[in-house]
């Protein structure tokens, strides 16, 4: 798998910016997704999740906050991923039917219904099935559960679907016309 882009987010074992696409150390077969935060990159690799970048707020998800130049397993997501989505410092993931996020917390973009910062994946509150995709934006996420959309964390702009601008610490459904 090649991929481009600055500082340690390129995975190939160097802090350099790169302008072509480089093969990502380590992962040579095996990708179905790939998908690029702010500050880290994350890959579905054989049904699970490795990451790669900065990791200040744990958004690699391998209890640590050391950055990653190469792909690092995320903590616990060896198999049953169907999905990865990263957003601002932070990355969550289609887990047996069941969304876990990891990282940065501050909107409640982990939907574990606090603002703590998490470095290994965490259940989002109320998503243990029926989730069948998952989207993250900078600071909020939304999932299709059970056929309806969920969101939750920033709201500043609507952006949760839910006719306010709160933010949001666990999911809340769509509000649709």
């Amino acid at each position: 798998m090649g991929v481009w882009g600055a500082s340690g987010q390129i995975g190939d074992n160097s802090k350099a910016d790169g302008h072509v696409p480089v093969q990502v150390s380590g992962l040579t077969s095996g990708v179905t997704a790939i998908s690029a935060g702010w500050s880290q990159t994350c890959a579905l690799v054989n049904g699970g999740v490795q990451c790669w970048g900065d990791n200040e707020f744990g958004s690699l998800g391998d209890n640590t906050t050391t950055e990653r130049h190469v792909p690092v397993q995320v903590w616990g997501l060896a198999s049953g991923v169907a999905a990865v989505a990263a957003g601002w410092s932070y990355t969550c993931a289609l887990v047996n039917g069941g969304a876990q996020c990891w990282g940065l917390n501050f909107c409640g973009e982990l939907g574990d219904n606090s603002t703590d910062g998490r470095y290994v994946p965490v259940q989002v509150s109320g998503l243990t099935s029926g989730v069948t995709a998952v989207s993250a934006g900078a600071a909020h996420v939304c999932g299709l559960v059970s056929g309806r959309m969920q969101c939750w964390g920033d709201n500043g702009y609507g952006q949760l679907g839910d006719n306010s601008t709160s933010q949001s610490l666990v999911p809340v459904p769509v509000q649709f016309p």
